[in-house]
């Protein structure tokens, strides 16, 4: 009896601008058959939802319906954008308690109907935080450097929140059953290497710009080669154990070297952001040019970049499945 892949469903609670937003963007890109959108105004998701369906026939046919917390059952991803705005005279923090509130509301209600699927929430707050308190030695110069172990902890925390952040988003994305090219214990540990790569090629290159010099850049300057041969293999090593998963975790390996994604693979992935990468670092070592350093920055990023594209649009492009139930390229 012929099989066939269930739809591609995402689910969207929270419709103001970045849900809308959000909806929008996986319309136009093609990432999803089936967008659910909720929201505590039934009219405003009725709304947005009928906008999206006036502009399906110029994008992609997509069943997009105003829904509640039973339609998120079933969907690949449950995207949280609910929230409150900051009120006039509102601190920042105030706003994140009542958006706790707000939370811990909607996410069992979520969890209910769907404890399998993968809960996607905005954490760019975190994220620009443990970036700012890296860039304060280069802001504040010896100011900063006289807090002494106020400095060393405030650098401690940064570092921690970034790497909790990128190993959270491996693990997350490794616990969804529906993806199986994501299900492997090395995915986390991938998204991490390559994160903190990019973190190093960003830390030398602000450090060279702005002529910031420390033991630490020194010691980053020297592991930037190691890390860009430690992603390689673990790359191949990944990309080795999805070829021996499932038939739709195969499927999606063919596609990155044989099929609609080969080019993105070879040409930016490999070609750009391993290759010339590896080999600009070690030029850069010997002449230690800015220009130069933009360039090695510039390739490294555009690996990291276009592999979270890649892993994400082939984890959730419809139709991420084996050729046994009717993909095709």
């Amino acid at each position: 009896m012929e099989q066939r892949s269930h739809p591609t469903r995402i689910a969207i609670v929270g419709c103001g601008n970045v849900g809308a937003t959000y909806a929008y963007a996986l319309l136009l890109n093609r990432l999803s058959s089936e967008i659910v959108l909720i929201d505590a105004s039934r009219a405003k998701a009725e709304g947005e939802a009928m906008d999206l369906n006036h502009a399906m026939p110029f994008a992609h046919p997509t069943h997009i319906w105003a829904g509640d917390f039973a339609d998120c059952a079933g969907a690949a991803i449950t995207v949280l954008s609910a929230g409150a705005g900051q009120r006039p005279g509102e601190t920042r923090l105030d706003m994140v308690v009542r958006n706790g509130e707000i939370w811990r509301q909607i996410i069992p209600q979520i969890m209910q109907h769907n404890p399998n699927g993968i809960l996607l929430i905005w954490a760019s707050g975190l994220f620009a935080l443990s970036g700012g308190i890296l860039l304060l030695p280069m802001i504040l110069g010896s100011g900063w450097q006289a807090a002494g172990s106020i400095a060393t902890a405030a650098k401690a925390i940064a570092i921690g929140s970034g790497l909790f952040l990128m190993f959270y988003d491996g693990f997350v994305m490794n616990h969804s059953a529906a993806i199986p090219f994501w299900n492997t214990q090395l995915l986390p540990l991938l998204i991490l290497m390559y994160a903190t790569l990019g973190g190093t090629t960003l830390t030398l290159t602000l450090g060279a710009l702005g002529g910031y010099e420390s033991r630490e850049a020194a010691w980053l300057e020297k592991a930037e080669p190691f890390l860009l041969i430690a992603n390689s293999v673990l790359l191949c090593l990944y990309l080795l154990r999805m070829s021996r998963w499932t038939p739709a975790a195969q499927e999606t390996v063919r596609m990155w070297v044989k099929g609609r994604y080969a080019r993105v693979f070879f040409g930016l992935i490999v070609a750009v952001g391993l290759i010339a990468t590896l080999m600009l670092s070690f030029v850069q070592q010997q002449w230690q040019a800015r220009g130069l350093s933009l360039v090695v920055a510039g390739c490294e990023l555009t690996g990291d970049f276009s592999l979270l594209v890649l892993m994400l649009k082939s984890g959730l492009f419809s139709p991420q499945t084996a050729r046994a139930f009717g993909a095709r390229d």
